[in-house]
């Protein structure tokens, strides 16, 4: 039955659209059928059509925008009798391209810090239970491998395909092309996770493999971060919370924490931890400003105005080639809200040592990143009217 009526959809998709729109159907059709023993049989239109689609003796023209609103109809009707199998094509929503990569020199970074950074971000996101962390593996080398190709090509010159203008060193950490983009693959898996916020689920642990032994547990996570918006900052201060002690227990520089400390002593040791994170040639190069921004806008409401005109004194750091530049762009282009911005997050988590609350804007501009930070409780002072001289509050 099911073969007889798929043969018969051929012809009725042919004769439909010429009996709806008023025009003379042909005067015979037939359709082969092949039986289960492989024999070829004729029959008839009017055995193949049901009667509801017989032609009329007498043709009658139908207006044209009745016939759109009412083939559609049939199709759906038709659709639903053929056990429910649909004739339209699956639509499947391509994934948003990637920003072409920043070909630029960069040094080789620390292969301590690097592992430091990709192992954090892991490690946070088992331990607050985010998802099965064997189906983060999964996902991560299928995004990967999504991905790599698109990535990789753009090291290419495009008059000389088989010439390199830049190197990519697949597998290796330290290289700053490679660590861009694994750190993006990375960081995309677990906004994905996180956007599924599956609170309880089954998580096989063990040993993988041909001769692997592992089990299967009953994961729940801590009701404190069951909300996404808790679960994202709180994967931001622990990550951050790693790294500040891999570097201060890696420094050569005497990076000091005290409690609510002086504007000057803030922006002393926030340029040692910038100082010690060239060093390690996560950057190449980084200036402060600790000046403040303009006046306020007299066009605006006050709480359309920036952070810093209320009350709180700011603290900008631009980067220079940071080994994230590209890739903090391209979660950003992907509409994501957990970012790889490990320079930030340790500043943040400095600012909590000693005491202050704070939060920060990001700007990218070529291939310089600059995070402005906040800082409540420390007044600023703004620009006098007259020659851009600082006037208090």
């Amino acid at each position: 039955k099911k073969k007889t009526m798929a043969a018969g959809i051929s012809p009725l998709l042919l004769w439909l659209p010429l009996a709806t729109s008023g025009l003379p159907s042909p005067p015979s059709i037939q359709a082969a059928v092949t039986s289960r023993h492989g024999a070829s049989t004729v029959r008839s239109p009017e055995k193949l059509i049901p009667a509801a689609f017989q032609p009329r003796q007498t043709q009658r023209r139908r207006p044209v925008i009745l016939t759109s609103l009412v083939a559609p109809t049939l199709f759906l009707n038709l659709a639903r009798e053929m056990n429910r199998v649909s004739l339209a094509v699956p639509f499947k929503t391509p994934e948003k391209r990637l920003p072409r990569p920043l070909n630029i020199p960069r040094d080789r970074l620390d292969v301590d810090t690097a592992i430091t950074l990709m192992r954090s971000s892991y490690d946070v996101t088992d331990a607050l239970d985010i998802c099965p962390m064997d189906d983060f593996q999964t996902q991560f080398y299928k995004k990967r491998v999504n991905y790599q190709s698109e990535y990789t090509s753009a090291f290419y010159q495009k008059d000389q395909p088989n010439q390199r203008a830049g190197s990519v060193g697949i597998g290796d950490l330290s290289d700053p092309q490679y660590f861009d983009f694994i750190s993006f693959v990375q960081y995309a898996v677990i906004n994905d996770q996180i956007a599924q916020n599956r609170k309880v689920f089954n998580e096989a642990q063990g040993v993988f493999g041909d001769e692997g032994e592992f089990e299967t547990k009953l994961i729940v996570r801590d009701a404190r971060f069951l909300n996404p918006e808790t679960l994202l900052k709180e994967h931001s201060k622990r990550v951050g919370e790693i790294v500040l002690d891999h570097l201060l227990s890696t420094s050569t520089n005497r990076i000091q924490i005290k409690e609510r400390p002086d504007f000057d002593f803030l922006v002393e040791n926030i340029r040692l931890i910038h100082k010690e994170l060239e060093s390690k040639c996560f950057c190449a190069a980084f200036s402060i400003d600790d000046s403040p921004p303009s006046r306020p806008d007299p066009m605006k409401s006050p709480k359309s105005q920036p952070s810093d005109i209320r009350g709180d004194r700011s603290i900008s750091v631009t980067l220079e080639g940071p080994i994230n530049l590209w890739s903090q762009q391209a979660l950003l282009a992907q509409g994501y809200t957990l970012r790889n911005d490990f320079e930030a997050k340790v500043i943040c988590e400095y600012l909590r040592r000693c005491n202050v609350n704070s939060k920060y804007q990001t700007q990218f501009k070529s291939v310089f990143v600059t995070h402005t930070y906040f800082l409540e409780g420390y007044t600023a002072p703004l620009l006098g009217p007259g020659d851009g001289r600082k006037e208090p509050f």
